[in-house]
């Protein structure tokens, strides 16, 4: 395995690899957008825009199931705008391209480092393959397919050395994925479920992530709402499961790498007109499961607006 040794701002020399790790895996491509892995479609023809905002903390050292002292104090802040663009071919097809830009900060007593850039785009389809309607409820699921490219900066340098691939905007791999979504809405009550895999390939600095697994399931209750045209809002809370295998370096596998997490999911969804949508969520980590030490998921918030015409 190789060891990546670069000098932090305040001069000393400290190994932003080992901090890297602490990390776990870097954050996935596919976040953002409104809706995207929901099961619905966009009408045939129709096109929506939205801008999201995710921000990440970590900042508490796990050792399996259990907290433990970090010698370094170390936090890792993430920030990551998504522009998503989605467009429906047909009543049953949409495609989506998820543009993220991400700047990225670890803070730790031996130093601070952080990068900022282009991430890795994203590309989608969802396909529709079963639809049932009957009065004020529907039922739908739908398959999507698509693949992360390795768009993402891979240089970033700081204090005149390159960051380790984790603390990277992109990865530099073309990484496949897959996923199944199903939605059942009866009249006010909408429920959604999800599940996702990732397969991640070696990419820039012989890194290679741990491939990813996702099971999600949420309900809504619209608890506005009004006459056509009028505003309509909604809760919901959800639940999702998150599996990450080993990471890779060099062929090498990464003793503190992979995890296990189950994340409490409350949100709101608020449509001030009938083409604008506006949703807000929070993820909270209810257990985690860690390969060795990493630093675990303190909170994750998601904001974002989108219009549809």
């Amino acid at each position: 395995m190789k060891l990546h040794i670069i000098a932090t701002r305040p001069g000393r020399l400290a190994l932003p690899f080992a901090f890297a790790l602490a990390l776990g895996g870097p954050a996935t491509s596919q976040e953002g957008g409104i809706e995207v892995f929901a099961a619905g479609t966009l009408f045939s023809k129709g096109t929506r825009v939205s801008l999201s905002h995710i921000y990440k903390r970590k900042g508490t050292l796990f050792h399996g199931t259990d907290e433990i002292s970090d010698p370094l104090d170390r936090t890792f802040h993430e920030h990551r705008f998504v522009a998503a663009i989605d467009h429906g071919f047909r009543p049953d097809l949409t495609v989506s391209a998820l543009i993220p830009y991400v700047d990225k900060e670890l803070k730790s007593d031996a130093g601070d480092s952080n990068s900022s850039g282009l991430g890795d785009v994203a590309l989608l389809a969802k396909f529709r393959i079963h639809k049932r309607d009957w009065t004020r409820s529907s039922f739908n699921v739908s398959a999507i397919g698509g693949v992360e490219l390795p768009t993402g900066a891979t240089h970033e340098r700081d204090a005149g050395a390159r960051l380790p691939t984790e603390l990277q905007p992109g990865l530099g791999s073309w990484n496949p994925f897959l996923g199944l979504a199903t939605n059942l809405s009866l009249d006010r009550l909408r429920f959604d479920g999800l599940a996702f895999y990732k397969l991640n390939t070696e990419g820039a600095q012989d890194y290679e992530k741990g491939n990813f697994f996702a099971l999600e399931v949420a309900a809504a209750y619209r608890f506005l709402h009004t006459k056509y045209p009028g505003p309509s809002a909604s809760a919901k809370l959800g639940l999702q499961w998150r599996h990450e295998d080993h990471a890779r370096d060099d062929g090498s596998t990464i003793g503190d790498s992979g995890s296990d997490e189950l994340r409490l999911r409350p949100g709101l969804t608020w449509h001030p007109a009938p083409n604008i949508d506006i949703s807000l969520a929070v993820d909270i980590p209810i257990y985690q499961d860690f390969n060795g030490d990493q630093l675990g998921t303190d909170y994750r918030t998601f904001l974002a607006i989108g219009v549809r015409f």
